[in-house]
């Protein structure tokens, strides 16, 4: 048996290429936060405007890993 797990946003729920409830915008990527062990999607985690290539947990704050 060969099953992919699929990454989904603790947050809205949502996996890539599905709609977010939060945004009602298309998910293109999923983050993991280390320090919390959670994951967000690129509609529930946020950018300062300062570094605009950098995905934050909502939580911590922590700079946030692409996963898928």
């Amino acid at each position: 048996m060969d099953k992919k797990f699929k990454s989904s946003c603790n947050y809205c729920g949502a996996e890539v290429d599905e709609i977010s409830q939060r945004t009602e915008q298309k998910v293109t990527t999923i983050y993991d936060c280390k320090k919390c062990r959670a994951n967000y999607c690129d509609q529930c985690s946020y950018v300062k405007e300062d570094t605009s290539d950098v995905q934050l947990c909502l939580r911590c704050d922590s700079i946030m890993e692409k996963i898928s």
